[in-house]
């Protein structure tokens, strides 16, 4: 399983709490259940930092955070003991996703909920949307809440920002567009309840 979450850093602090998340990283490792675990900041809301973790099970997430963060398990949902606006998923991945994050130097980061009653479309729509892509760009991550699977993450990773320019367009709508918010041309409706989404860099490697 995976969680996915994100911080917001305190004006003032950032350079702080980075060093202080990157001494902590020396404890998420396998022995605890870690699989994986990268951190993407905001290029533009530089305090918004989000984090993917793989995790061999919720058990292990749920013992790390009582014993590295010191949060007690029915602690873990309240924000009040981290200081700071704090958001946290867990999800599963999604058998869409492909490639890796390895060399990804742009990536777009993207949080939305599916609308219930178009789900199903929805879906249809972007398994054919996404099979056209596999070879087009690096790293798509695809994450559905595990006890909401409307609520999904995304991941869309591309070498540098010249790649992704240069796939940008897909007639009339954006490559996030496009896989991500079931948006149809000329209709322009979208099957999506909620949708934001942010320009990325890798940190803390």
């Amino acid at each position: 399983m995976f969680s996915i979450c994100t911080a917001i850093i305190a004006d003032g602090n950032i350079d702080e709490t980075l060093a202080q998340w990157k001494e902590s990283e020396k404890k998420f490792t396998r022995e605890i259940g870690v699989t994986e675990r990268y951190f993407f900041q905001c290029e533009f809301q530089t305090h918004i930092v989000w984090s993917l973790t793989g995790w061999e099970s919720e058990k292990h997430h749920n013992d790390a955070a009582q014993s590295i963060m010191k949060i007690r398990r029915d602690d873990r949902i309240a924000s009040a003991p981290f200081n700071e606006p704090y958001f946290e998923i867990f999800c599963e991945q999604d058998a869409l996703s492909f490639g890796a994050v390895a060399g990804c130097g742009f990536i777009i980061v993207a949080h939305g909920l599916v609308s219930v009653k178009a789900r199903g479309e929805y879906e249809e729509l972007q398994r054919n949307r996404v099979a056209q892509f596999k070879d087009r760009f690096a790293w798509f991550g695809l994450y559905r809440n595990t006890y909401n699977p409307n609520e999904f993450a995304a991941y869309m990773g591309f070498k540098d920002k010249a790649a992704y320019d240069a796939l940008r367009k897909v007639g009339e709508m954006t490559i996030e567009e496009y896989l991500l918010t079931g948006l149809r041309v000329p209709l322009g409706m979208s099957l999506i309840a909620g949708y934001n989404q942010f320009v990325c860099r890798r940190i803390l490697d």
